[in-house]
C-alpha cells in the first residue's frame, strides 16, 4: 500500500509540474595521461593547477606549478580539448609559452628555479592571461597579468594582511588558489586555499577552515580592492593514515552570467593519506555576506555572515562517476568550457599530477544545465560561443 501510495505522489508531482529537480550537474566522461607518457618538446606536460577556456579559438590555456623539477618554471600550456556529449574525446597540447619574470628587460625572462608556484589562470576578455602564484623564494604570493607570449604587462596588488610574517599572511603552499573573472574583465574574484595565520587553523577532520575571497575593481589600469567576504570550507572528509590530509578551495570560476543564482563556483579538494581526494563543486552567493577587508584577523569559528554556499556535486558521487569506479585525482582546476547547446554548457576539471609516477594528468568534463527560474519552462540563457556569455 506505502509503494503504491508513493507512485500516485510521484505522478501527481509530475502532473502539476512539481517534481523534483534532476540534478543540474552531470557527468560527461574523463581521460587520464600517464605522468611520464606525454611531452611537449623536452617540457612534460604536467603540474596543471588552472585552466581558463577561450571559446573564441577552442583552446583552452593550461598553468603548471611545476617550480623546476620537472622542467622551466613558469610554464603555460595551450590545449586542444574535444569534448562533446560523450565526453571528452581527445586531450592534446599545442603550444608552450614561458612566463617573463622581469617586465624591464626586453625578451622573456624565465622564472629562476622555487621562485615561482602557478596555480591558477584567467582569460581576460581582450585575450591577456591573469595568474596567481603561491609563493616566491620569500613565500610571498603574488598576482599578475601576462599577454598570452607570456610577456609581463602588470601587478595586481594585494592587502597587507596577506604578506607573510611570523603569526600573520598566507600560509606556505596555501595562498592565491582561486580565481575568476567576469566576462566583461571588469571584477575579479581571488580566494587563497586555506585561512591567514591570523584567520585561525587549517582545516581537520572535525572543521572547516576561514578562507577570504577578494574582489577587485578592474576598470581602471590600476586595480583597487572592492570588498573581501569569508568563506568557510568543509572538514577534510576521511582521517588520514599515517600521513598529511586537507582541504581547501582548489579552484574557481564566475558562473553568475550563466547561472544567475551564483555568483562563483568553488571547487574545494580535499587528499587524506591513505585514503584519497575528494572533490566537491559548490556554488556561491555572495550578496548579504560581511564585508571583511578592514578585518585584521577574523574570529574563529567565524561568527559573522560568511558567503552562502550549496553543494552542487561531489565528484565520487556522480552517478557515472560511481558506476565506473572513477577515483578523483588531484583535481585542482575548474573552467566553463564549450556549450553543448543554447541551454547547457560544461565545466573542465584537470588535475596536477605532481609529476609523480602514482599520479595522472586525469581531466573531467562535467555538463551543466541550470534550473529555469521558478515558473518558466525557459532556458536560462542562450550561450554565445564567441564570447561565453548569455546573450
Amino acid at each position: 500500500m506505502e509503494k503504491v501510495l508513493v507512485v500516485v505522489v510521484m505522478a501527481a508531482l509530475v502532473l502539476f509540474g512539481l517534481s523534483s529537480p534532476v540534478d543540474p550537474v552531470r557527468y560527461l566522461g574523463a581521460t587520464s595521461i600517464p605522468t611520464g607518457e606525454w611531452a611537449f618538446g623536452t617540457m612534460p606536460v604536467g603540474g596543471i593547477s588552472g585552466l581558463a577556456y577561450d571559446p573564441a579559438t577552442d583552446l583552452t590555456y593550461a598553468v603548471s606549478d611545476d617550480r623546476g623539477e620537472a622542467g622551466t618554471p613558469g610554464r603555460l600550456y595551450t590545449l586542444k580539448i574535444a569534448v562533446d556529449q560523450r565526453g571528452i574525446r581527445r586531450v592534446q597540447a599545442v603550444g608552450v609559452a614561458f612566463l617573463d619574470s622581469d617586465p624591464k628587460t626586453p625578451g622573456i625572462q624565465p622564472y629562476a628555479p622555487k621562485s615561482i608556484d602557478a596555480e591558477e589562470v584567467v582569460l581576460t576578455p581582450g585575450g591577456n592571461l591573469i595568474i596567481s602564484s603561491e609563493r616566491d623564494l620569500e613565500n610571498r604570493p603574488w598576482i599578475r597579468e601576462f599577454a598570452p607570449d607570456g610577456s609581463f604587462l602588470r601587478e595586481i596588488p594585494f592587502p597587507e594582511a596577506f604578506v607573510p610574517s611570523p603569526g600573520r599572511g598566507t600560509r606556505t603552499n596555501f595562498a592565491f588558489e582561486g580565481l575568476g573573472l567576469t566576462p566583461a574583465g571588469d571584477t575579479l574574484y581571488v580566494a587563497n586555499e586555506e585561512a591567514l595565520e591570523q584567520d585561525g587553523p587549517l582545516a581537520t577532520v572535525d572543521h572547516g577552515t576561514t578562507v577570504r575571497i577578494l574582489e577587485y575593481d578592474l576598470t581602471s589600469q590600476t586595480p583597487s580592492l572592492r570588498a573581501e567576504y569569508a568563506y568557510v570550507t568543509e572538514p577534510i572528509f576521511a582521517a588520514a593514515k599515517d600521513g598529511p590530509s586537507d582541504n581547501g578551495v582548489s579552484a574557481m570560476a564566475y558562473i553568475k552570467h550563466l547561472w544567475p543564482e551564483y555568483d562563483l563556483l568553488v571547487v574545494e579538494r580535499a587528499f587524506a593519506t591513505g585514503v584519497g581526494n575528494d572533490v566537491k563543486i559548490f556554488g556561491v552567493k555572495l550578496g548579504g555576506a560581511d564585508d571583511v577587508k578592514d578585518a585584521a584577523s577574523l574570529p574563529f569559528p567565524y561568527a559573522g555572515k560568511a558567503a552562502s554556499k550549496t553543494l552542487l556535486a561531489r565528484l565520487s558521487a556522480l552517478p557515472g562517476v560511481s558506476k565506473i569506479s572513477l577515483k578523483p585525482d588531484n583535481l585542482e582546476s575548474i573552467t566553463v568550457g564549450p556549450a553543448l547547446s543554447a541551454d547547457r554548457f560544461t565545466l573542465l576539471l584537470a588535475s596536477d599530477n605532481n609529476f609523480n609516477t602514482t599520479q595522472t594528468n586525469q581531466f573531467v568534463a562535467l555538463e551543466v544545465v541550470p534550473p529555469p527560474p521558478p515558473g518558466s519552462t525557459k532556458p536560462l540563457f542562450r550561450y554565445c560561443k564567441s564570447c561565453g556569455a548569455r546573450d
